[in-house]
């Protein structure tokens, strides 16, 4: 019976990826949804915990294995899920209460909830509509803390490339100038804000190019993934092709190099890729969410 469950568990719960392609940035998703989506994650992490190693309860798989590599990518999920929780609680709330609401503590009980939202300054009526979500939000809040939980062991350390304030949001594939699309995330950031490898890994180009300015290849050796740092500012000169970092180590300084018209990091991603491959450039930005928001 458990296995039938996990199997029907690993058809329906929907990827990141395809979820998005479903859907467009700032779509109004139910807390419950998203919530059931974390809960069905959490029960496979929590079943492969208790499976023998080599034991098949999958089609064509070892759910041991598969879930291995599915907390590689964990962050990515979680990071999904995030954004389209915060798009709807500011779809929902009024602005005078949303923060509160979006900073509850996930061990608040209903009572302590209902006096948190009464104690802030926002209107009545705001608090009224807050009621009616935040319990919600608690639900949602208490899925990710576990699924977090569950995947840190599994998962290599990963850290926000951008070592200071930064924003962003989700431009993937919108329009460029000379028929081109974007392929990347623009972390925005004041000049010579620190920049740092995002796992432990190699540095596999260091160079300039006309469009990316100052730029810097970068292999993960836990995942193969591939980073792009494009319009950096500086970076030390040591650093260079075969160049070892860890995670949160500091290789530039994040600027406007090359075509650009405003301090940012261009960042590019090529999950597994192990070289560079432009062809596997993937949407970073929920990666980027969950690492840096």
């Amino acid at each position: 019976m458990r296995s039938l469950l996990v199997i029907l568990l690993v058809v329906l719960v929907a990827s990141p990826v395809a979820a998005e392609e479903a859907s467009g940035a700032g779509q109004v998703t139910p807390l419950s949804e998203l919530t059931a989506q974390a809960e069905a994650e959490i029960v496979l992490y929590e079943a492969a915990s208790f499976a023998a190693p080599g034991a098949v309860l999958l089609p064509g798989g070892d759910l041991v294995a598969r879930t291995e590599a599915s907390m590689l990518r964990a962050d990515g999920f979680i990071g999904f899920l995030r954004s389209r929780a915060h798009d709807t609680l500011h779809a929902l709330l009024p602005d005078d209460i949303v923060h509160v609401v979006h900073d509850l503590d996930p061990s608040l009980d209903e009572t302590a909830i209902s006096a948190a939202l009464e104690g802030s300054t926002a209107s009545s009526v705001s608090v009224w509509a807050a009621e009616g979500i935040a319990g919600e939000w608690i639900q949602f809040q208490r899925a990710i803390v576990r699924l977090r939980e569950l995947i840190e062991p599994g998962s290599p350390e990963r850290v926000c490339p951008v070592d200071g304030f930064t924003h962003f949001r989700n431009e993937w594939e919108f329009p460029r100038p000379w028929g081109r699309i974007h392929k990347g995330v623009d972390m925005h950031a004041a000049r010579g804000t620190p920049l740092v490898a995002p796992e432990d890994g190699v540095v596999i180009q260091a160079n300039w190019h006309y469009l990316g300015g100052r730029q810097v290849y970068f292999q993960a050796d836990s995942t193969g993934d591939v980073y792009y740092y494009a319009h950096l500012d500086y970076w030390p000169k040591w650093l260079w092709t075969g160049t070892r970092l860890e995670a949160g180590d500091y290789l530039g300084n994040a600027g406007w190099s090359g075509n650009a018209e405003s301090s940012h990091l261009h960042l590019g991603w090529m999950p597994g890729s192990r070289s560079v491959e432009l062809g596997n450039l993937q949407n970073a930005y929920f990666l980027m969410y969950e690492l840096c928001l």
